[in-house]
């Protein structure tokens, strides 16, 4: 309990203090600690309520994104925001000359100038390599993102001064501004917000919502108007073309640099119908204010009043851009399908083919193991073959040289042994010499041989297998 008291203070939580002593504070002792937790770190707003409180919205801040709750499930299910609905318009018509004019004028003024001039007294421009260019032309690209944050600051704060004032007046003053409280130090913010005020005064408004959400439980869409106020026409004939008193009017201050044909479709379109299908009340007038910013134009507005007679009219072409919203995100919706189809049945192929060449592979590997116990077989079958053709042959072998060395037999005579054999042929030879000698007078020619053991006869009973002897000659007697 402790840790989860450390992690909880870590978050704006009491940690191990008293959960009675501060019980605007998380603590895990405390009822809904989780749910306290979640509120207080979402990025949800508060609940807004509608249609006598049947109907539940919240506000992502981060998102600007409108959710309603689901009553039965609690669930959250996403509203198409107005203004996010009118960006549908094409807008590049005028925005890609204006960036680039913004790009244009920001290398310009990032460029350093030579520290001398020319001959005609013109500025130089200073030495640069490619690279510095580079890193300066890259700095430009910012110019128009740039200045549509510092227009929306501007914005930002000239609205925040105006809501703070105009919520004093409804809590303080029947709804009638006097003063202007929190004033922004920007000139630019304070010059919209001067404007803001000169206009209320010149119409005698009186405030009645500020700041309000509205919601469109028929067509799905929700947003936040400036406000609601009774307004008297001026005396302006340029601005008010027709005399009017305590007309129920919905208000749209706008800081930008120009009044767009969107800006009717959301305040005169959504808005107005929006108040209209809840509340049923008779809106009689719409104002669109572009407040001025820039010096000359401090503290005076160009006003845009749109008369009920034409708000069907700009609620169509709203309706238009959210049907068209919604178009293009069903076809979003089906690409999504389609290629989550693909990727899954990519995805499918390539477990199938990866499950193919799993079983191929154990395939492949069951007949390698085969084949392979298949080779030692025959490999086994081959030496033992081997083995028995050299035991046969051995045998055969051994049987040939026992039956050498064995007589004959009908040979009664013992086995000589070599110097035995090697005397007999000797007394043979002698033998055949004393045969054939000569007479005294003789002398055998030496091309005469001596008839050789296969030329002699068989009687003699010579073996077969002496060699041939040269002649002999046989010296006289001394």
């Amino acid at each position: 309990m402790g840790s989860m008291n450390n992690f909880m203070s870590k978050f704006g939580g009491c940690g191990e203090c008293d959960p009675v002593e501060a019980p605007d504070l998380i603590s895990t002792g405390a009822p809904n600690a989780l749910g306290t937790f979640l509120e207080r770190f979402s990025t949800l707003t508060e609940s807004y309520w509608f249609y006598d409180h049947t109907e539940e919205l919240r506000y992502d801040t981060e998102a600007h994104a409108y959710f309603r709750v689901d009553p039965e499930l609690g669930n959250l299910i996403e509203l198409y925001g107005v203004t996010n609905v009118l960006k549908i318009i094409d807008k590049s018509a005028a925005l890609v000359p204006w960036s680039a004019k913004m790009v244009v004028e920001k290398l310009l003024r990032l460029i350093p100038l030579a520290t001398t001039r020319d001959e005609f007294g013109s500025l130089m421009l200073a030495p640069l390599t490619l690279e510095d260019f580079t890193k300066i032309a890259m700095d430009a690209k910012t110019a128009p993102r740039d200045k549509l944050e510092d227009a929306g600051d501007i914005g930002h704060l000239a609205h925040a001064c105006l809501e703070v004032s105009i919520q004093y007046a409804i809590d303080h003053n029947r709804g009638v501004v006097l003063e202007l409280r929190d004033v922004p130090t920007d000139e630019k913010a304070k010059a919209c917000a001067e404007a803001g005020l000169a206009w209320m005064q010149a119409h005698n408004v009186r405030w009645i919502k500020t700041e309000q959400k509205i919601y469109s439980k028929e067509f799905g869409y929700a947003g936040t108007m400036d406000g609601k106020a009774l307004v008297d026409s001026c005396d302006d004939p340029v601005c008010c073309t027709e005399k009017f008193n305590n007309s129920l009017s919905i208000i749209d201050w706008k800081s930008s640099n120009d009044l767009h044909a969107e800006y009717i479709l959301q305040a005169a379109g959504a808005y107005c119908h929006a108040e209209v299908e809840e509340y049923g009340e008779d809106i009689q007038n719409c104002f669109i204010l572009r407040l001025g910013k820039n010096a000359e134009e401090a503290g005076k507005f160009a006003p845009w009043r749109i008369p009920a007679k034409d708000f069907p009219r700009a609620f169509q072409g709203f309706l238009l851009c959210l049907q068209l919203v919604a178009l293009v995100d069903e076809v979003k919706a089906w690409i999504s399908t389609q290629a989550k189809g693909v990727r899954e049945a990519k995805k499918k192929q390539k477990a199938e083919q990866k499950e193919i060449a799993k079983m191929q592979a154990k395939v492949e590997a069951a007949a390698a193991k085969a084949q392979k116990k298949l080779d030692r077989a025959v490999e086994r079958e081959r030496i033992k073959a081997e083995a028995k053709k050299n035991r046969e042959e051995a045998k055969l072998v051994a049987k040939k040289t026992k039956d050498v060395g064995r007589p004959e037999p009908d040979n009664e005579v013992p086995r000589q042994t070599e110097d035995t054999e090697h005397r007999a042929v000797t007394l043979v030879e002698t033998m055949v010499v004393a045969e054939n000698y000569p007479s005294e007078d003789q002398v055998l020619p030496a091309t005469e041989a001596i008839p050789s053991i296969s030329e002699r006869s068989p009687t003699d009973n010579f073996e077969e297998d002496q060699v041939e002897r040269k002649p002999l000659v046989v010296p006289e007697e001394g």
